[in-house]
């Protein structure tokens, strides 16, 4: 039960995922985040880091999802295991989406302002 229910989150995720990834690609092309970011040079190069390192495969796994969808509705005959690689891509991407949006939550974040009451 436990089992079913991660791996419909994860779809459910990754049919999410499919707008969202050229989405986020397209903000990060842009610049869109630059101003979000702290403004200082090591919260800037930990970011552009980790950015490459999450976006490229959430890029790699979105395109991937996009390859197997389009070999399953082109099937003809037996598609039971084009069904199964399809739910598996699109579960992966959803998996690789999370993980973007949870990095640019706690990025994009800014911290309160240190204060005194003296």
């Amino acid at each position: 039960m436990i089992n079913m229910l991660l791996v419909s989150l994860a779809v459910t995720a990754g049919v999410i995922a499919l707008a969202g990834v050229p989405l986020r690609c397209w903000q990060f092309a842009t610049g869109h985040f630059r101003s979000q970011i702290p403004q200082h040079a090591l919260a800037r190069a930990t970011f552009r880091l980790f950015a490459f390192l999450i976006l490229v495969p959430n890029a790699l796994a979105w395109t991937y999802a996009i390859y197997i969808m389009q070999r399953y509705l082109t099937c003809v005959g037996a598609c039971t295991q084009e069904w199964a690689g399809t739910a598996v891509a699109v579960g992966m991407l959803g998996c690789a989406y999370v993980l973007l949006e949870g990095f640019l939550l706690t990025a994009r974040r800014r911290p309160n302002p240190l204060t005194s009451d003296r």
